[in-house]
């Protein structure tokens, strides 16, 4: 045998050699890949989920800053009806002190209103201390 012969024989087994080694290398980064894969796509879904309940949950917190706004706007409103109310009684009874006259019936409707926006009143008190508990 010649000397090109035994050298195209080494030749060849490095190259079957080469091709093995690379076959299984490709193998074991194609598994590689796949298991990376799987990883991102848990850490992915994983993010997902964190951030679609973190959004529902400011979703439901902004909503009930939104409701206990209003019904504090709303309260303060009532109160300061309550204050005119009240003015007006002072003054219907200024009137009965100084000119001996008294509108009965201006006297007993603002006495109802006054009732009527405390127990409004207490109402939305009550729904604030709701929300603030749940």
């Amino acid at each position: 045998m010649s000397k090109f012969e035994e050298l195209g024989k080494k030749l060849d087994e490095l190259a079957e050699e080469f091709i093995a080694t690379t076959q299984t290398g490709i193998e074991k980064t194609t598994a590689k890949t796949k298991d990376w894969r799987k990883h991102l796509d848990d850490l992915g879904e994983k993010i997902k989920k964190t951030a679609q309940e973190g959004l529902e949950k400011l979703t439901t917190e902004t909503k009930e800053f939104g409701q206990l706004t209003k019904l504090k706007s709303q309260i303060k409103d009532e109160k300061r009806q309550i204050e005119k109310k009240l003015q007006k009684m002072g003054e219907l009874v200024m009137q009965l002190k100084i000119h001996e006259e008294l509108d009965e019936g201006e006297l007993k409707r603002l006495v109802e209103e006054i009732s009527n926006l405390k127990k409004e009143l207490k109402e939305k008190e009550d729904q604030i201390q709701k929300l603030r508990n749940s």
